[in-house]
């Protein structure tokens, strides 16, 4: 990351300048969250972490020259029963001339377009759509799992038609086992509007394929890539890992009433770690009761195993490559 702001980051200067301070206290924020025994802190430590990393990111790719005076973005609320996390509630402010906001600057860098005016969105509806860990989440909760595995991303090329389109490889075994219609499948994972089921020429697989190609008229396939994969990327979660394949992709399959609460994948994990530093920092006593609820192995689950998903997913972002920790150096 610090490699891609020297390199990347534009002009002025002080922007630049902006953008690795506020990479170093990303940093010295990561270990003071990472560290073993220091669990009462760690969620807090980590939001002021990636909130620095937010800063950088859209220094140094998005349009905004600096980060002086910008709020957080978001605000924590509770509904009237007062239970945390099952009534919790983040309400997320709109980016305006007079003043910048961290979380709509970050939603409109990952999503082309910032948010439209205010936004709610339900702790327990953001919950699930944190990958590592979701089973927990499904025993807590007693719902069914809601991510489908992909097995494969094929690019497809028509060098005669100068287009290039996107194909999506399931089991389907996976959608029998969770009882997921392809029509659900579709509707759910967002994909409906842009592919459609196309007979599978791998026995035992279904396939998804992009209904409207990318022009591709240098018929340099590498060239055009890019643009395909912006088409999906909102709807397609990732992990990483440091074996090969390194990374592995799901579909994650909303539920209608939960929708205006669906976020890109980054922007859910921060929201949620935005939540637990919030009550980690005002109301101690009431992370400490999460901990203890049938939530608990969810929320633990989440503050020790993201911070290195969320580290490697926001540099892959920032240079705009997979990176990835190598299983052999």
């Amino acid at each position: 990351m610090r490699q891609t702001v020297e390199k990347e980051c534009p002009q002025p200067r002080s922007r630049r300048d902006e953008a690795l301070a506020t990479l170093e206290q990303a940093e010295d924020f990561y270990v003071m969250g990472t560290e073993r025994g220091t669990e009462a802190a760690q969620p807090l430590a980590l939001y002021y972490s990636y909130m620095n990393l937010l800063k950088t990111f859209c220094l140094t790719r998005g349009a905004r020259s600096t980060f002086d005076q910008a709020q957080h973005g978001l605000k924590e609320r509770l509904r009237a029963s007062r239970r945390e996390l099952v009534d919790a509630y983040l309400v997320a402010d709109q980016t305006t001339a007079a003043r910048a906001q961290n979380f709509d600057e970050l939603y409109g860098v990952l999503t082309g377009a910032h948010l439209l005016g205010q936004a709610n969105y339900d702790l327990p509806a953001l919950l699930p759509q944190i990958l590592p860990g979701h089973r927990l989440w499904a025993q807590a909760s007693g719902k069914v799992e809601r991510f489908i595995a992909i097995h494969e991303l094929q690019f497809w090329h028509d060098a005669a038609a100068h287009t290039l389109w996107l194909r999506i490889y399931l089991q389907a075994d996976d959608l029998s086992r969770l009882n997921v219609s392809h029509a659900r499948l579709l509707a759910e994972s967002g994909l409906g509007a842009a592919f459609r089921e196309v007979q599978s020429d791998v026995p035992g697989q279904i396939c998804l394929e992009q209904t409207a190609p990318q022009p591709c008229p240098n018929n340099y396939p590498a060239d055009h890539i890019h643009h395909v994969v912006g088409t999906v990327r909102p709807n397609i979660w990732t992990t990483v890992s440091s074996i090969p394949p390194y990374r592995r992709y799901y579909l994650y399959l909303c539920p209608p009433a939960e929708l205006p609460h669906r976020l890109p994948q980054l922007l859910s994990m921060y929201a949620v770690t935005f939540y637990l530093g919030s009550i980690t920092r005002y109301r101690p006593h009431h992370f400490d009761a999460l901990l203890q609820g049938a939530f608990g192995p969810r929320v633990r689950d989440f503050v020790t195993g993201q911070p290195l998903q969320f580290l490697y997913l926001m540099a892959s972002e920032m240079a705009r490559r997979d990176v990835a920790k190598p299983s052999i150096l």
